[in-house]
């Protein structure tokens, strides 16, 4: 009687210890499925928030930046050794961050994927994770910038305003009829590109023993062309078709493949810094020519023709000093690595493998512009690109990818030449 006792005892501690973990599991997976779709819903492609607001920090050496989830993971924070945050308030702005844009010929300069977001509150969300020498920016949509207040292709204005005050709010200039689109804004400004991203802390590796920090990125044209695409097509008022290219391709894939205009043409991508002159003066501007050396000139000269006349297009350094082994200096460095020379890269979206990749550069240049602003300053790297072809015209589940890397260092001049020296020789491999 006793063991049956205990035995039924037995039975209905484990049927109750059952009936627990059956509700204990289903309480997760009710948790992750609520989670995911909390977290699908967070990342929102454009939601007002504050520029100003860092939310991840990278160190190296004496240098730090500082990036901001609500914006697509842009540079909002550079701090200097002695000077502090040399961004500080004539960048709190989305346009103004460090970050990568492109734009095409074909499209009016208008079809604009930014980084940072829609205007200079309404940033894209993203999810960016941390270890203790790396920020990686997860793969999320881009959203188209507002037009430079010269294309008008946003009627619904249900998440933020754009520039144009003459529209009531509630029209635009693409001809489309979009008065019950589903999405209605976030349709609009939701380009055909997903970025993904890394800011890396190189110092103490190949023997660099300056502050450096690499960042790799990639836009990739991976959704077939859609409502956003088709505001800029053929017969807009901004489209151009002697953009258009005969063939965009160079050596892959092979075959011809004239453009469109779903396709990209004459792709221009630009990546810079800027940053507030109150807070940062440099008077010198150290350059790499085209023999290998390096040449300087002082930001009162005509800094910007000189340095495209006589550079190599692949580093600058902006500087206190003439004297290459004294004062604070911030240098940008743009390798002639693998990745840069082949900057479009076709990608299997199953595999995740490379299936070509292909030289379509026509122009490079480094960018300098010392009073962008009467209050800021600007500077980074220039390129102009034959285009991209979106992926209904490549093989299944292939979509392109225009890839980049670029390096962050800060010392004397003459420490970043030696980091840079160094940094020549290292093969690099895009960063996962």
């Amino acid at each position: 009687m006793g063991t049956r006792n205990q035995s039924r005892s037995t039975m209905w501690a484990a049927s109750k210890k059952g009936q627990v973990s059956m509700y204990k599991y289903m309480i997760i997976v009710l948790a992750v499925v609520l989670c995911g779709t909390l977290n699908a819903e967070s990342f929102k492609i454009i939601a007002p928030s504050d520029p100003r607001i860092t939310t991840h920090q990278l160190r190296s050496g004496e240098l730090t930046i500082g990036l901001t989830a609500h914006g697509g993971g842009v540079i909002n924070q550079v701090i200097l050794p002695g000077l502090g945050d040399i961004m500080d308030v004539a960048t709190d702005m989305y346009g103004r961050a460090g970050q990568v844009a492109i734009r095409d010929l074909s499209h009016g300069l208008r079809y604009n994927p930014t980084q940072a977001g829609f205007n200079e509150t309404l940033g894209t969300q993203c999810e960016i994770t941390q270890t203790d020498n790396k920020l990686t920016v997860e793969p999320r949509g881009v959203a188209l910038w507002h037009g430079d207040r010269q294309y008008d292709f946003t009627q619904w204005e249900n998440i933020g305003a754009d520039p144009y005050k003459n529209d009531n709010g509630n029209s635009d200039v693409d001809g489309l009829d979009e008065a019950q689109l589903a999405g209605k804004q976030e349709t609009e400004v939701y380009s055909e590109f997903d970025y993904y991203g890394t800011y890396e802390n190189v110092m103490a590796k190949h023997g660099i023993v300056t502050s450096a920090i690499r960042h790799y990125f990639e836009l990739r044209f991976i959704r077939p062309p859609g409502h956003a695409l088709n505001q800029f097509r053929a017969g807009t008022r901004l489209w151009d078709g002697k953009a258009v290219k005969k063939d965009i391709s160079k050596s892959a894939p092979k075959g011809i493949h004239a453009g469109t205009d779903k396709d990209m043409n004459g792709l221009i991508a630009i990546w810079s810094l800027r940053h507030d002159k109150k807070k940062w003066l440099f008077r010198f501007v150290h350059f790499r020519k085209n023999d290998g050396t390096w040449g300087v000139v002082a930001t009162t000269d005509p800094v910007g023709r000189r340095l495209n006349n006589a550079s190599d297009a692949t580093a600058l350094i902006i500087a206190d000093s003439r004297d290459p082994a004294k004062g604070v200096a911030l240098g940008l460095y743009r390798p002639k690595s693998d990745i840069n020379t082949n900057t479009i890269v076709g990608i299997n979206e199953k595999t995740g493998q490379m299936v070509y990749k292909d030289n379509r550069t026509d122009k490079l240049n480094l960018l300098l512009n010392i009073s962008r602003t009467p209050t800021m300053s600007k500077y980074g790297f220039f390129g102009e690109f034959s285009g991209m072809i979106n992926r209904t015209r490549l093989p299944n589940d292939v979509y392109e990818a225009f890839r980049s890397e670029f390096y962050i260092l800060s010392g004397t001049p003459q420490e970043i030449m030696e980091a840079i020296k160094i940094l020549d020789t290292i093969e690099t491999t895009p960063s996962n």
